[in-house]
């Protein structure tokens, strides 16, 4: 339910601003994740752990300004309340997925569920929300797919009658679980915050992608990338992005700030989630 809710929010928040501006403002995911976990996790944080927080969150909005900034001038754009409309749309969006990826966690962690276990009941039940509840009103309402908003008979259709359109889908399914396979290994072995800093980091290889594909194959295909007057600020944003991942996991360590003591060990909910007592960053002590 989280994860359909979320990927709702932002695709209907996508309709009404740039795609720039709503990779800059996914970025905000980061924040909600780090409130959700002091909240709900009760996790101590560190002044390093603020600080790489406070880093990743510049580095992210400085490569959404070189995004905007780089993108090319239109005639006509999005109206201003549009705009303020797509954008809270999309905030919150992430904020429903930071509470997925902080209640995964607390599974992981307290409930000690196995990983690949939480992944396919998030598939079952999301499964059985879209076939007993997305599809049958998106089939009541009506629209402009055969008098539906979405008609499901159809799209099987499209699919049986297109080989190409059936890879591009197949490849899509294999892409999610595959991303959500290793993201709830992210967060079983860090944490919450960790997998949306990484999260925010994929922004570096599709940014790349994108030159290679308009320098290296096609200069006419939509999906290629024009190297801007502004690109070089958003080399200095992921930079910066990749700092606050490196101080906020204890890579980096910068001079004055207080860091705990390695020897310490973590507070374990239960039990059975001992054999997390290395993880995650950051940690939180016992009372002494």
């Amino acid at each position: 339910a989280f994860d359909i809710a979320a990927t709702a929010l932002c695709a209907f928040g996508m309709l009404y601003i740039p795609a720039s501006v709503w990779q800059m403002l996914r970025g905000s995911s980061i924040v909600f994740a780090a409130m959700f976990s002091i909240i709900f996790l009760k996790r101590k944080m560190y002044s390093f752990n603020w600080l790489g927080l406070l880093l990743c969150v510049v580095g992210v909005t400085v490569v959404g300004l070189a995004n905007v900034w780089g993108a090319d001038t239109q005639s006509s754009g999005p109206a201003p309340e549009g705009m303020v409309f797509g954008m809270l749309l999309v905030i919150a969006g992430q904020v429903v997925q930071a509470a997925q990826i902080i209640a995964e966690e607390f599974l992981l962690k307290s409930v000690d569920l196995p990983g690949f276990q939480i992944i396919g009941l998030e598939g079952f039940w999301g499964t059985c929300i879209m076939l007993m509840i997305v599809y049958p009103l998106l089939w009541a309402v009506p629209g402009p797919d055969h008098g539906h908003q979405e008609d499901l008979f159809d799209t099987f259709a499209l699919l049986s009658n297109s080989p190409p359109l059936l890879m591009c889908v197949l490849t899509y399914l294999f892409s999610c679980g595959t991303f959500n396979a290793t993201g709830i290994m992210v967060t079983e072995h860090l944490s919450g915050v960790h997998r949306m800093m990484l999260d925010a980091s994929r922004t570096v290889l599709i940014w790349c992608f994108g030159l290679w594909v308009h320098y290296y194959l096609n200069p006419e295909s939509l999906f290629g990338e024009v190297w801007t007057p502004y690109s070089w600020l958003q080399l200095v944003g992921f930079a910066v992005l990749v700092s606050g991942q490196a101080i906020y996991g204890e890579v980096l360590k910068v001079p004055g700030l207080t860091y705990p003591a390695p020897n310490l060990l973590l507070s374990s909910p239960t039990p059975s989630a001992a054999r997390h007592l290395a993880t995650p960053l950051p940690r939180q002590v016992e009372a002494l």
